[in-house]
C-alpha cells in the first residue's frame, strides 16, 4: 500500500481500559499486516507498547480518563484539555494517513472538526452509544467521519440512515486469544479443589469504583467462605493492584489483568456493570452485576438521572432488552442481596441454563457468525480508507466550467 519513499502513518486514540485493549489488538493486527507502517497513539499502556514497537510516538497515557458522573468529569477536565493540546500539536507536525478513534465520545467527538480541517480520514471504532436502538443520541457524529466499525448490526443501520458509512464488524471479545488455556488448567493454577467453587470478583477499573465496591465484595467473600468450600479471584488493572489488595485477605488471590482467565475458570462472577459484563458473556460465566456510587454521585443520580427511569444498566440486559442477569444497584447493592443472587446461580441448574440461553442470543448480536472477526474486518476497513485516500490525492483535479 505504501510507496518506497513514504511509510504510512496512523494515529489511534482510546480513553479507557476496554478501549485500550480493543485498540491495541487492532493496532497489533495492522502492524503485523504492514510492518512498514508507523503507528502513534493517545491511549493506554497496551496501545502505547504496540505503537512504540513500530517506531511511533505514544503521545500520552489516557488510563482512567473515562468518566461517569459530572463530579468525575470536572476532575478530569484539565487532563482532557492537556491531552487535546498535546495530540493536536503532534498532528500538526506529523503526516498522518488516517486516525482511528475508539469510543470515548466526550473527547473524540470534539476532535472531528480538527481532523477534518487537517484533511485526515477518520475511522470510528466502537462509536459512542452503539448499543442504543432508538433516539438521536450517538448519531450526530456520523456524517463527519470517513467510516465507522461498530459491534452491533442495529448501530450500523442507524448510522447509515443518517448519512454515515458504517459496517457491522462484531465484537472483539468473541475472538479467542491464541494462548487461551483450558478451564481445568486455570482452576488448578488458582488452587481450586474438586469440592470447591470458584467465584470471580470484578470490582471495576476506576479508583472510584474500587473505593465503593472493594469493601462490599470483600464482605461478600468473607460470608460466602464461611458457608461453603469456596475460593475467590479478583482480576484488576495493574495500577490498582495495591489498592485492591488492601481490601482482601491473603487467602483471596488478586490477579493482574487476567479478567478473561478468571471468568473462564469461575463458577459464578460478581461483575461491576460495564464492558466486563460482556466479557462474562463471552467466557460463559454466570454472573451477578453490581454497582453503587459514592455520596456525591448518588445525589447527582437522584437529581439528574433517576427520573429518566432507565430500564436496564447491565449490557447483557440492554442488548436483549430484557432481564437475564441480576442487576443489584445502589441501595440494593448490599452484602445479603449479592450473596442471595450468587447462591441462586450456584445451587439452581435452571437459573444457570436460562442465563446461558440468553448468552447464546447475545453472542449472535455480537457477531459470533461473522467472518472475519471484528479486529481483522476493522483493519480491512482501515486499509480500504487509506487506499481510497491515496487514490483521491493522486487523482488530477477535475476540469470545471
Amino acid at each position: 500500500m505504501s510507496g518506497p519513499d513514504h511509510r504510512r502513518s496512523v494515529l489511534f486514540i482510546a480513553g479507557d481500559l476496554s478501549g485500550d485493549a480493543y485498540t491495541s489488538r487492532l493496532a497489533q493486527c495492522l502492524a503485523d499486516r504492514h510492518p512498514d507502517f508507523i503507528l502513534h497513539a493517545l491511549g493506554g499502556r497496551h496501545l502505547g507498547e504496540v505503537v512504540k514497537k513500530t517506531g511511533g510516538v505514544w503521545i500520552a497515557d489516557t488510563t482512567n480518563c473515562s468518566a461517569i458522573g459530572l463530579s468525575i468529569v470536572v476532575r478530569i477536565y484539565l487532563w482532557a484539555r492537556w491531552f487535546q493540546f498535546k495530540m493536536r500539536r503532534f498532528v500538526r507536525s506529523h503526516s498522518l494517513d488516517a486516525v482511528v478513534l475508539c469510543d470515548w465520545g466526550a473527547f473524540n467527538c470534539r476532535q472531528l472538526d480538527f481532523f477534518n480541517r487537517e484533511g485526515i480520514p477518520i475511522l470510528y471504532y466502537f462509536p459512542p452509544r452503539s448499543w442504543q436502538r432508538t433516539g438521536n443520541a450517538g448519531l450526530r457524529f456520523a456524517p463527519f467521519v470517513t467510516r465507522v466499525a461498530t459491534p452491533f448490526a442495529w448501530s450500523a443501520a442507524r448510522l447509515n440512515a443518517v448519512g454515515g458509512r458504517a459496517d457491522w464488524v462484531g465484537h472483539p471479545l468473541l475472538e479467542a486469544p491464541p494462548d487461551a488455556r483450558s478451564r481445568e488448567s486455570l482452576r488448578e493454577e488458582f488452587g481450586v479443589e474438586a469440592n470447591e467453587k470458584l467465584i470471580a470478583l470484578l470490582p471495576g477499573s476506576r479508583v472510584s469504583e474500587i473505593r465503593v465496591l472493594g469493601p462490599r465484595l470483600a464482605a461478600v467473600a468473607a460470608v460466602l467462605s464461611r458457608e461453603r468450600p469456596i475460593k475467590f479471584v479478583v482480576p484488576v488493572p495493574e495500577p490498582l493492584l495495591d489498592k485492591v489488595r488492601g481490601y482482601f485477605p491473603p487467602t483471596v488471590k488478586v490477579l493482574v489483568e487476567r479478567a478473561t482467565d478468571a471468568l473462564r475458570a469461575c463458577d459464578v462472577a460478581i461483575v461491576k456493570t460495564g464492558s466486563a459484563t460482556l466479557e462474562a458473556v463471552a467466557a460463559g460465566a454466570p454472573q451477578v452485576t453490581v454497582y453503587d456510587l459514592g455520596r456525591a454521585q448518588r445525589i447527582e443520580w437522584v437529581l439528574l438521572w433517576m427520573w429518566k427511569k432507565i430500564p436496564f444498566i447491565a449490557m447483557p440486559n440492554i442488548i436483549l432488552q430484557r432481564m437475564i442477569v441480576p442487576e443489584l444497584l445502589g441501595l440494593n447493592c448490599r452484602t445479603e442481596t449479592i450473596i442471595a443472587a450468587v447462591n441462586e446461580l450456584l445451587d439452581r441448574d435452571e437459573a444457570r441454563r436460562l442465563m446461558e440461553s440468553g448468552y447464546e442470543e447475545i453472542r449472535e448480536h455480537l457477531g459470533a457468525k461473522l467472518s472475519p472477526g471484528a479486529t481483522e474486518r476493522t483493519v480491512e476497513i482501515l486499509e480500504e480508507m487509506i487506499r481510497e485516500s491515496i487514490v483521491k490525492k493522486d487523482s488530477p483535479p477535475s476540469n470545471r466550467l
